[in-house]
């Protein structure tokens, strides 16, 4: 992929977020078409069918009786939590409003963007979360502490979104249990027989391991206003 085709793709997800947010649905093709300069739906088709293939977008149904009839629905297109993290976006929720939130996710605990913490568990805290970031409503939350994750978007006081799970892709940005009891927030790398966590920050230096214990994955990152 050229840095052309880079661009235009970066643009046409920024595109889409910026009117979902502005009118609560995406825009046509037409629209992004005419939005990213592009001649052609087909060609606007060819990005779109791209960004679903790397997991930026994905398309979702809107209103259907049961899955019998989803075939004759529309669908419109959605940014996925990954594309969220590229483009620097963070879900702001203001600390009472529950407005749109189709899930109540536990806090429980913190996680080091930095070097290993202790891990604990306190679910005296919640907080309301859209339903495209947990839509079975298994997530958690997680409080960040430390900056190691600052490129990725991810900074000291947010809430990191994690789903539950014990396998990890490259490049995935995972909670990972270092020691007995400490975990980090870190992007995962298996390579020549170790782990490495990288860190989202020039600051910081990776951390090598023999191997680590997956236990989630970062599907999302919450900015609360207070």
């Amino acid at each position: 992929m050229t840095k052309h085709d880079a661009e235009r793709k970066r643009r046409i997800l920024e595109y889409i977020a910026a009117t979902t947010r502005e009118t609560g649905f995406p825009p046509s093709i037409r629209d992004i078409a005419r939005a990213v300069d592009l001649a052609s739906t087909s060609a606007v088709h060819h990005h779109l069918q791209a960004l679903e293939r790397d997991g930026y977008l994905e398309r979702v149904y809107l209103d259907g009786p049961d899955a019998a009839h989803r075939a004759a629905q529309p669908r419109a297109l959605r940014l996925t939590p990954a594309a969220a993290i590229m483009l620097g976006l963070q879900l702001e929720i203001a600390q009472s409003s529950t407005a749109g939130a189709s899930h109540v996710l536990p806090v429980v605990g913190e996680i080091a963007a930095g070097g290993p913490i202790e891990a604990y568990q306190d679910v005296s805290e919640t907080v309301p979360v859209p339903g495209m970031l947990s839509p079975d409503g298994d997530a958690y939350l997680l409080r960040v502490r430390g900056d190691s994750m600052i490129e990725a978007h991810i900074t000291d006081g947010d809430y990191v979104v994690i789903r539950p799970q014990q396998t990890a892709r490259n490049g995935d940005i995972v909670v990972a249990q270092v020691e007995e009891n400490a975990v980090t927030l870190k992007r995962f790398f298996r390579e020549q027989g170790r782990i490495r966590l990288q860190p989202a920050n020039p600051d910081y230096p990776p951390q090598f391991y023999d191997e680590v214990r997956i236990q989630g994955k970062l599907i999302g990152v919450i900015r609360r206003l207070d």
